[in-house]
């Protein structure tokens, strides 16, 4: 069973196609890196970890899944039962989440200063 945050990933990203089975763990690490580009509005950044390695390519544009829409990624990662091509969107939920966890570390900050 995994850490609260990684049963919560699949509610962050909505995986448009995969070529590989992938873990809880492995989506919250896409999520995650995933923000991070959006954020820093760069083309693309390394993703390391337990469950692979690889690159996150930022698609440049807004994705649409039924109901589901918001910024488009592509991942390459090599995970340890062979490579694995990833397209997804992260959710207006998972970006909310995101600016969310934002505040609550600026806060925390403030108050240690």
């Amino acid at each position: 069973m995994g850490s609260k945050r990684e049963d919560h990933a699949w509610r962050l990203i909505a995986v448009l196609q995969s070529s590989a089975a992938m873990s809880s763990a492995l989506a919250l690490k896409l999520y995650e890196t995933a923000v991070a580009l959006h954020h820093e509005r760069k083309e693309s950044a390394s993703l390391a970890g337990d469950e692979g390695v690889g690159t996150v390519r930022a698609v440049g544009r807004e994705l649409l899944l039924g109901v589901i829409s918001g910024p488009g990624f592509e991942a390459q990662i090599d995970t340890p039962t062979g490579r694995c091509t990833v397209s997804f969107i992260v959710t207006k939920e998972g970006m909310e989440h995101a600016e969310e966890e934002i505040q609550r570390q600026r806060e925390q900050t403030r108050q240690w200063n």
